[in-house]
């Protein structure tokens, strides 16, 4: 199926009184927003969805530091914030904080990035992270018929992203008994450490000896160009994330496949979420966003998330 719709799961609890026009404030922390051009993109629309339902909103780069992400909700608690939304680098790293914000009586929306159950989120809004890895790893057993050599870069180790695309590729391979997954490392979803490791991949192995290359972002666009021009055609590439330059891989043939998720979509239901909270309605306790794989056959129909 094409395109991209959002399927809510189970009903979580009204939360709040609603907010008058004076307050209508909700503090947004994201772990950390400098290197990551598709979560740019999603503050970015956070912030036009927010301010078309009249609420003021100040967000905090948490600069991937536990302890300036605890402080900047501790800070929106001390604020008085109608709501806060947070995409935490660790699952386990915000539980204390956003308990207090609980206790404030804050609802705590969860963007994108998946937290600790024992964190009394009012709702988390985001993909499905194991079938995010498990749909770009099945497209690549199928081309490689079953055999092969296959080297994974992991986006930040310890994130949801991470864990849940890891555990989704891995299983998929094991359906596989053929291929073999001879190199797994992180590139912290930064360009300059995918073509890094892909230098060091294709002079470790030689053409007939690597056959696909997974990531966990559209950084791996950088990494298929690099191998393109050393001539190694050959190897495969399957990315997540659909921004422009990787629609225009797609159909150069340069990169094999990746995974819609749109940062857009993301930010809209999870203002959306914020403000029926502030509002005391009910919010669902999981959005869930449908992804779809790209490849070269759907590329021409569907258009790139940012």
């Amino acid at each position: 199926m094409l395109g991209i719709a959002s399927i809510a799961i189970a009903v979580g609890t009204a939360f709040a009184a609603p907010a008058t026009a004076e307050d209508k404030k909700i503090g947004v922390m994201i772990y950390n927003i400098g290197v990551d051009p598709w979560m740019n993109v999603g503050v970015k629309a956070m912030e036009e969805n927010a301010k078309k339902l009249g609420y003021e909103v100040t967000v905090v780069d948490g600069h991937n530091d536990v302890a300036q992400m605890n402080a900047a909700i501790e800070q929106f608690i001390i604020q008085g914030v109608n709501a806060i939304i947070v995409a935490p680098a660790d699952p386990d790293s915000l539980v204390g904080s956003v308990l207090k914000a609980t206790d404030a009586k804050i609802p705590v929306v969860s963007y994108s990035m998946g937290i600790s159950p024992e964190a009394p989120i009012t709702s988390f809004v985001g993909s499905d992270e194991e079938f995010i890895g498990r749909l770009h790893a099945e497209q690549a057993v199928k081309m490689l018929n079953g055999e092969g050599n296959v080297a994974i870069m992991t986006g930040i180790l310890g994130t949801a992203p991470q864990i849940g695309r890891a555990k989704g590729e891995h299983d998929a391979l094991k359906t596989a008994p053929g291929i073999k997954i001879v190199e797994e490392q992180a590139n912290d979803w930064a360009a300059d450490k995918t073509v890094a490791l892909i230098q060091d991949w294709l002079s470790k192995y030689p053409k007939g000896e690597l056959n696909a290359v997974f990531a966990h972002g559209p950084e791996l666009v950088a990494a298929a160009e690099y191998a393109k021009a050393q001539g190694r055609d050959e190897v495969m590439f399957f990315a997540v994330d659909y921004p422009e330059d990787a629609r225009r891989a797609i159909k150069e043939g340069t990169l094999t496949a990746t995974v819609s998720q749109s940062p857009a979509l993301l930010s809209k239901l999870a203002v959306e979420a914020a403000d029926k909270a502030i509002r005391g309605e009910k919010v669902e306790s999981k959005i869930i966003i449908q992804n779809t794989l790209i490849t070269k056959d759907n590329v021409e129909q569907v258009p790139a998330d940012y």
